[in-house]
C-alpha cells in the first residue's frame, strides 16, 4: 500500500472534519447537528483507513514519531468528541469549545512531515498497547471534562445557577474522576513495560516526571472540587490539568532523553 494513498485518506479525512467544526459554530443552518456528526463520521472512517493503511505499511502502531502520535490521538480525540455529541445530546453546544483543540491537532498533523519510523525491540511488548490505549482514553475523557467545566462556567455566567449547569457541572467532575483512572492505569502499565524492556519500574526521566505531574494535578483538582465551589476557578483547574497532560503527550516525548521518546 503506497503512502500516496495513506496521505490521500488522510486528506479526505481533514477535509471532512472541517466541515464537522465550521458546521459547529453555524448554528442558524438546517439540520446542523446532523452534519456536524456525520461529516466527522466520515472523517473518522476515512482517517481509520488512513492509519490501518500506515500500521499494515511499517507493520506497527502509529505511536513513535510526532507525526504518528498526532495522527492517532487526532483519531482518538474526533471518536471521543463524535461519541460524546451522539449520547449527550443535552450538552452538544459544549462542542463549540473543543472544536479550536481538534483543529489545531488537524493542522499540526497536516504540517507534520511522515516520516516511516520502526519498532524498536524494547517496544515489542503487549503492555505497550496496554499503556498506549489508556492514555489515549484519559485524554479523551480529560478533554470532555476541561469542555464540560466551561460549558457550566459559561451557563452559569449567562443564566445563573439553573438544572443544566448543575447537571453538566456534575458530569464534569465524573468524566474527570474516570480521566483519572486511566490515567493510574496508564501509569501502572508503563512501569510494568518500563520493568520488562530496561529493567526498572520508575526511572523519574522527564516524561514521567511531567505524567506523574500531570497524575497529581488530576488529584488535586477532584480533592478541590469536593470542598469548594468556586465555578470559574474549577474550569480554570479542569483546563490547566488538559494543558499539562497536552504537553506531556506532545511536547516532553519529543524534546526528552526518556528511552520512550513518542509512546503515548
Amino acid at each position: 500500500m503506497s503512502i500516496f494513498n495513506e496521505t490521500l485518506f488522510l486528506y479526505i479525512a481533514c477535509t471532512c472534519y472541517s466541515i464537522s467544526f465550521v458546521v459547529t459554530y453555524l448554528g442558524h443552518i438546517r439540520f446542523q447537528q446532523r452534519v456536524v456528526i456525520f461529516s466527522g463520521l466520515g472523517g473518522l472512517l476515512s482517517h481509520s483507513v488512513s492509519l490501518a493503511m500506515r500500521w499494515s505499511r511499517i507493520d506497527h502502531g502509529p505511536f513513535i514519531n510526532l507525526y504518528e502520535i498526532l495522527s492517532s490521538n487526532l483519531w482518538s480525540l474526533q471518536l471521543v468528541f463524535l461519541l460524546f455529541l451522539m449520547l449527550a445530546v443535552q450538552y452538544r453546544p459544549m462542542g463549540r469549545y473543543l472544536v479550536p483543540l481538534l483543529a489545531m491537532l488537524m493542522i499540526w498533523l497536516l504540517i507534520t512531515t511522515p516520516k516511516d519510523t520502526y519498532l524498536p525491540a524494547t517496544y515489542d511488548t503487549i503492555w505497550l498497547y496496554f499503556h498506549v490505549f489508556s492514555g489515549k482514553f484519559f485524554l479523551g475523557l480529560l478533554m470532555l471534562a476541561s469542555g464540560m467545566a466551561i460549558f457550566e462556567w459559561a451557563q452559569s455566567k449567562s443564566s445563573g445557577e439553573n438544572i443544566v449547569a448543575l447537571a453538566a457541572r456534575s458530569l464534569s467532575y465524573r468524566l474527570l474522576a474516570f480521566a483519572f483512572c486511566f490515567e493510574s492505569l496508564m501509569l501502572l502499565f508503563g512501569a510494568i513495560w518500563a520493568q520488562d524492556a530496561w529493567g526498572r519500574y520508575w526511572a523519574w526521566d522527564p516524561l514521567e516526571t511531567w505524567a506523574f505531574m500531570t497524575w497529581l494535578s488530576v488529584i488535586f483538582v477532584l480533592h478541590w472540587r469536593l470542598n469548594y465551589s468556586r465555578r470559574g476557578i474549577y474550569a480554570g483547574l479542569v483546563a490547566g490539568c488538559f494543558v499539562l497532560a497536552f504537553l506531556t503527550f506532545f511536547g516532553v516525548p519529543f524534546i526528552s532523553t526518556a528511552p520512550h521518546k513518542g509512546m503515548i
